[in-house]
């Protein structure tokens, strides 16, 4: 997977653009980057919008790169489990994946992979409404002027095993301050705590105080080292700091298709989702505490973080087929090829699952990334439970309300 990891990089920067996003979301989150480099945000690395997105896209794949199952994920879209039921042939057992590999993989898959794309993208949509509220305690002077919101891993706080730093919240409000003739300090004025699932207010309050006791021991901002005594917690006429969390909403994507057929060619659309806000929900919970409401919900970042890994899995395959594809695929470009082998290795991953949790998340991956998010996710039978979809049965869900077997599209 290094290897992988390492040739992936020039690629993601030259190619990656906001089209992988829905319209109106690339728009929210374009705006987002746009309105934060204005007002001075301290981002990682990135001086325009799409280098931030790109930079936000590689962290992400370093992150799935760092997992230990990376190299497992590889050998699936290389090698994939058995392409049967059954005791795999001895002669074939070095050859594809064990049952238990194969679990790890559509585990990593489901959950981290698709995590680390949506947990990005979230951070991006997060920096609008958390500037809101810098602005409006900054005209309340309740913060200095030279207060600035810093994104990500531009801030780390002390490792709780005392060497080296660690990621902290997701996003810090600080005042720095120095001179030549001065030692250096910081002040912590709030930090924020972004999730792209819901969570409850205790948690998410206990996860900021966990930040703010850390950001105590030790930060790095920058380049810059701070140690303990040059550290103050705390705003500029509250000794309150700021505490903000982000959620998403809860609105659901439309369950709604239909076919188009320009000359003679059969597509599948899907009605795209469209928040039913224009703005995000801010909202004062406390003294010096905020709780934000994205416009989008956690449904509609799943979607495009389902897309965000099929696009990574394109990718893999540029490289993994660089050399060229098998010769079954043969009118199939690499990005093409490695689209196929992972759908492909999903529906073998279903063949060799073991018990109902293994089934229902290989399946939602495999319909997912078949028929999109809305419509994969949610094809269930009679008793609730996610079948295999194909294209007949879209065909008999318009004609019908559901195909012949009673599953449908749940709303």
């Amino acid at each position: 997977m290094t290897e992988i990891s390492t040739r992936l990089g020039p690629s993601l920067v030259g190619t990656a653009n906001f089209d992988l996003l829905e319209g109106r979301l690339a728009r929210d989150v374009k705006a987002s980057l746009s309105g934060a480099l204005k007002d001075g945000v301290v981002f990682q690395e990135g001086s325009t919008p799409l280098a931030i997105f790109r930079h936000a896209l590689a962290t992400a794949i370093g992150r799935i790169h760092e997992d230990g199952r990376a190299s497992l994920f590889l050998r699936f879209l290389k090698d994939g489990p058995y392409e049967d039921g059954g005791k795999i042939p001895r002669a074939l057992r070095d050859k594809r994946l064990s049952d238990d590999e194969t679990a790890s993989v559509i585990t990593f898959i489901y959950s981290h992979m698709v995590n680390c794309f949506k947990g990005a993208l979230t951070e991006m949509l997060a920096v609008t409404p958390c500037l809101k509220i810098l602005h409006q305690l900054q005209t309340e002077k309740s913060l200095p002027r030279e207060a600035r919101l810093y994104v990500g891993d531009t801030v780390g706080t002390a490792s709780p095993k005392g060497i080296g730093f660690a990621k902290g919240a997701d996003l810090h409000i600080l005042v720095e301050h120095g001179s030549p003739k001065t030692v250096p300090s910081v002040l912590v004025a709030g930090v924020a705590e972004v999730k792209s699932y819901f969570q409850t207010p205790e948690r998410l309050r206990h996860q900021l105080d966990q930040h703010l006791v850390r950001a105590r021991r030790g930060l790095r901002v920058g380049q810059t080292a701070y140690s303990r005594e040059q550290i103050t917690v705390g705003g500029a006429s509250s000794k309150q700091p700021v505490r903000i969390t982000v959620l998403p909403a809860h609105w659901v994507l439309p369950r709604s298709f239909h076919f188009k057929r320009p000359k003679g060619r059969k597509f599948l659309h899907i009605e795209p989702g469209i928040p039913p806000t224009t703005t995000d929900s801010v909202e004062p919970v406390g003294d010096m505490e905020w709780s934000v409401t994205l416009r989008w919900s956690k449904e509609a970042l799943d979607a495009v973080a389902y897309g965000m890994t099929f696009w990574f899995m394109k990718k893999v395959g540029e490289v993994l087929y660089s050399k060229g594809v098998p010769k079954a695929w043969a009118e199939m470009t690499p990005a093409e090829a490695g689209a196929n082998a992972a759908k492909m290795m999903l529906y073998y991953a279903i063949l060799r699952c073991r018990t109902a949790r293994e089934n229902q998340r290989a399946t939602a991956l495999y319909n997912s990334y078949s028929f999109g998010y809305a419509l994969g996710m949610n094809f269930r039978n009679r008793e609730g439970k996610r079948e295999m979809l194909w294209p007949q049965d879209l065909d008999e869900i318009l004609a019908n309300g559901q195909n012949k077997d009673g599953c449908t599209i749940v709303q």
